[in-house]
């Protein structure tokens, strides 16, 4: 993670810089969101990708549920190859990788981690900030005496953020008073106000100026809602409300453009996305009110962002899904053409056997049926057949003797 927390961070930092020179007042807010823009256009091919694999992937259903019937009650080594090679010349036919809807994913999580971590202590990687946190410590430590007790004191009084203990925690012993200090909240700095000289606030005020003017954006940035709202500022409430309600709109948007036409309402699968839809928005804003204002602002800002972003992704995949759909409709129609031939087709009767074994017809030859013969008759009455009288030829003879 270090790696991506660098890169992050060194993309963080030109900006930063950029930004400065334009404006000393709301650099960190500005530069936060432009940070988010870049951020945005580079994970683009991923969020490309995944949104044209999940939509073509419910375009080719009929086609994988027809190669996993005709595999259905085939368990043996053969029929699982060649369920395979099947369903892999289906991909490839539609230039479809199955495996593209979940790894962007997988790619996005660790570098929304990296923004997060880079967010979290931004004059780690900024390095004016890091400048400006540097010289208000050393000016703290060559005039207040026993500076870390005065620290340790405005600490038991007010304690750092749940998050900014983290940050402390991870510095371990090489942790600054440089650190300590860009973890301070507005209250925490009117605490040592109270608790060092004027003299020496006089030598701060410079430094706490341009340290205010780079924070600030409509609120201090490293403060929390909580902190905020507890100071009886009760607009700060808008910050998370923002956080919760972005967030639900993209995920509305973002899951009617993966399943347009899909009427699958009864799927477990889409229950549960749509429960999460409910869920995230809801620990996005508990989350959103306990963290830096800097945080929020990166969220509120990438999910307005990623509503304008998928306007246009969904243009593009749909240029890209009219393709995949007229190649399936050609395929589907050659597909029928090919059935109906094959009905139509008839099969040739078999010969007549006997015994098992072909009647070879004779030629020249025709059986026929034999037709019955019609009694003859006389003025219309059947003339009786008269019998022959067969005469014994030895008893003739024996008369003529």
């Amino acid at each position: 993670m270090g790696i991506i927390n660098n890169f992050f961070g060194m993309i963080l930092n030109l900006i930063f810089e950029g930004v400065a020179m334009i404006t000393p007042v709301c650099t960190l807010g500005i530069t936060i969101i432009v940070f988010t823009i870049v951020t945005r256009l580079l994970l683009t091919p991923l969020q490309v990708k995944q949104m044209r694999t999940t939509r073509a992937m419910s375009k080719i259903q009929p086609e994988l549920q027809k190669i996993q019937k005709k595999y259905e009650n085939k368990k043996d080594q053969q029929s699982q190859m060649a369920y395979s090679q099947e369903m892999q010349g289906l991909y490839k036919k539609y230039k479809i990788s199955p495996f593209a809807g979940c790894l962007p994913m997988l790619i996005q999580f660790p570098l929304i981690i990296a923004l997060y971590n880079v967010l979290r202590q931004p004059s780690t990687y900024i390095t004016k900030l890091g400048e400006l946190y540097t010289q208000i410590a050393d000016v703290l430590a060559n005039n207040v005496t026993n500076v870390s007790d005065v620290i340790n004191k405005i600490l038991e009084q007010i304690p750092l953020s749940q998050n900014a203990m983290i940050e402390i925690q991870r510095l371990g012993e090489n942790v600054t008073l440089a650190d300590t200090l860009s973890h301070f909240t507005t209250d925490q700095w009117a605490l040592l106000h109270q608790n060092v000289s004027p003299q020496v606030f006089a030598l701060l005020e410079k430094l706490l100026e341009a340290k205010h003017g780079f924070e600030y954006f409509l609120v201090n940035l490293v403060d929390s809602p909580a902190q905020l709202v507890a100071n009886g500022q009760y607009l700060a409430f808008l910050i998370p409300i923002a956080a919760g309600a972005s967030t639900f709109i993209f995920s509305k948007i973002t899951m009617a453009a993966s399943q347009p036409t899909q009427g699958t309402d009864n799927n477990p699968a889409n229950s549960m996305i749509k429960t999460m839809n409910i869920i995230m928005p809801i620990m996005m804003g508990v989350f959103s009110y306990q963290v830096a204002n800097g945080l929020a602002l990166y969220w509120i800002a990438s999910n307005i962002i990623m509503m304008v972003q998928q306007m246009w992704v969904n243009k593009y995949v749909d240029k890209q899904q009219a393709i995949l759909e007229e190649q399936l409709r050609k395929d589907r129609e050659a597909e029928m053409a090919k059935a109906g031939v094959k009905k139509k087709k008839k099969k040739k009767p078999k010969p007549p056997t006997e015994g098992g074994q072909p009647v070879e017809a004779k030629e020249g030859t025709q059986e026929e049926s034999p037709k019955k013969v019609k009694p003859a008759t006389e003025d219309g009455q059947p003339v009786k057949k008269k019998k022959k009288v067969v005469k014994d030829q030895t008893s003739e003879n024996t008369k003529q003797d």
